[in-house]
C-alpha cells in the first residue's frame, strides 16, 4: 500500500467510512500515518462481520 498517494489513501478511507464528510484534514498526515489508519479501519470493519 505504500505506493498509493495521499489522495488515493484518503479516497479509500472515505470509501470505507461511507461518508461525504470533508476529511481533507487527513491530508496533513504523512503517507505512513494514512496507511496505518487505513489498515486499522479495514481490520476493524472485517472484525465486525
Amino acid at each position: 500500500m505504500n505506493d498509493l498517494t495521499k489522495a488515493e489513501l484518503l479516497e479509500k478511507i472515505l470509501k470505507l467510512l461511507q461518508t461525504d464528510r470533508d476529511l481533507n484534514f487527513l491530508l496533513s498526515m504523512d503517507e505512513d500515518e494514512l496507511t496505518t489508519l487505513l489498515i486499522a479501519l479495514r481490520e476493524r470493519f472485517e472484525n465486525m462481520k
